[in-house]
């Protein structure tokens, strides 16, 4: 007979886990309905009776099974309180027929159940019941006994498994309301706020509106009947013999490219469309020739193929501004001065690839005999400033150079060095736009 080695006894586990919500019962009430479950087993294990004379053997039999059907009551107290009402209710009775604790903590269970989770009209019926059901007891235990020991254990039976749990669910159910009102009055408020600051911020792209308007009629009605009145002008001379033949020809190209600016900037205010105004860094030979027939001293360099016209449009403009400002700059606080202007590509800083503007000239010597020196064409320079006229700049210049730089993720260092007044701008060749907002923080700090 050949023996057969024991087989393993295959085990089984269950997982404790249990959902937060499953059929729209939350986990807190599974827990409950558990723990319920083990102190009426508890209750039943140390024989602690319910305090009543009834003791149906049946019933007291069958006690799990009408437990069972309590805590799964308890388990529909939140999404079916009427059914959870009839479950404990019905288990509640049997165990105290059967002579069963369990049935004081449905009954506890049921009116706070009915007081915290049902509706107004609901809560406000079982806790007149419960005031009704303690002072019924007491009464028929007082007549029924004649006692006052026995009338007052029914009372306090009364108090702890009636009153309590409603008066803790009518206290827990205001807070509830209050916290719920709280929250609705931090909506309302947050609301208000928000619908002010939208009234507000209407009200103010109004305002900005209609200045921009009123500006734009004042440009138009202006600056663009004065530069109008040049280009007509200029033209007309060109048609008559002169010696300054060149000059005039520079005035009205100048002019007309002013007028088309003019224009672009009006239709800006108009509309709010952020069009960039003309200008890009193939124009620079020309805005140099401008200074050279003007009379000034220009020595003007690139290493970029074209003057940088196949740049992105974004960083043209860029450097045409800034070029355009540094001239002016040293046009009228520095005049007669030589300029330098330089427009490369430096990798020095990194395997990425800048564009490096600068402009510079030597600081001008503060003497009243200081006089512009002749142009290099040999003609009169006529356009250069007068000694005896202001020079005052709107000191905007600089701000705004600086503001461009860093809307196209550049760098701009402006100041003396060493008896020179230089302009260095650095620009990365594949830079982007920056968000608005962090280029006016920037041009503020700037």
């Amino acid at each position: 007979m050949s023996h057969q080695p024991p087989q393993p006894t295959p085990t089984v586990t269950f997982s404790a886990r249990v959902p937060s919500r499953a059929w729209g019962i939350r986990r807190e009430d599974f827990w409950l309905a558990a723990g319920y479950f083990a102190v009426f087993w508890i209750l039943d294990a140390v024989q602690f009776g319910a305090g009543t004379e009834f003791d149906l053997p049946l019933l007291a039999k069958n006690w799990p099974f009408f437990a069972a059907l309590g805590c799964i009551g308890v388990l529909l107290r939140r999404t079916a309180t009427p059914v959870m009402a009839v479950f404990c209710g019905s288990a509640a009775v049997m165990l105290l027929l059967g002579n069963h604790p369990a049935a004081l903590v449905l009954v506890f269970e049921l009116f706070f159940s009915l007081v915290l989770f049902g509706s107004i009209r609901v809560s406000t019926v079982a806790a007149s019941s419960a005031v009704g059901l303690s002072v019924l007891l007491t009464l028929v235990v007082l007549a029924m006994t004649g006692r006052a020991e026995p009338t007052v254990v029914a009372a306090a039976m009364a108090a702890l498994t009636l009153l309590m749990p409603v008066e803790w669910a009518g206290n827990l159910r205001k807070a509830h309301r209050l916290a719920e009102s709280e929250s609705a009055r931090a909506e309302a408020v947050r609301q208000s706020a928000e619908h002010r600051l939208l009234a507000d911020r209407s009200a103010h792209e109004l305002a900005l509106e209609r200045e921009r308007q009123h500006m734009a009629r004042e440009l138009h009605d202006v600056l663009s009947a004065r530069l109008s009145a040049i280009a007509l002008q200029s033209g007309a001379a060109l048609h008559t013999p002169s010696p300054h033949g060149r000059v005039l020809a520079q005035i009205r190209s100048e002019s007309v490219a002013g007028l088309d600016e003019l224009n672009t900037m009006i239709r800006l205010l108009q509309t709010g469309a952020l069009d960039e105004v003309a200008g890009n860094s193939a124009d620079l030979p020309s805005l140099v020739e401008q200074y050279r027939l003007a009379g000034s001293v220009i020595s003007f360099d690139s290493s970029l193929n074209d003057v940088g016209d196949l740049l992105p449009p974004q960083l043209q403009t860029t450097v045409y501004r800034v070029a355009a400002e540094s001239l002016r700059n040293a046009y009228r606080h520095s005049p007669g001065t030589p300029v330098t202007i330089s427009l490369n590509i430096a990798r020095e800083f990194g395997p990425s690839p800048e564009i490096v503007l600068v402009v510079s000239n030597p600081l001008p010597q503060r003497t009243p005999e200081a006089r512009p020196p002749a142009s290099t064409e040999g003609e009169a320079p006529a356009l250069l400033p007068h000694p005896n006229e202001s020079i005052d700049g709107t000191g905007t210049g600089i701000p705004s150079m600086h503001f461009r730089a860093a809307h196209a993720s550049g760098t701009l260092t402006v100041g003396a060095r060493s008896g020179w007044w230089v302009v260095e701008l650095r620009l990365p060749a594949t830079a982007e736009p920056r968000p608005s907002s962090e280029v006016s923080r920037k041009g503020a700090a700037a």
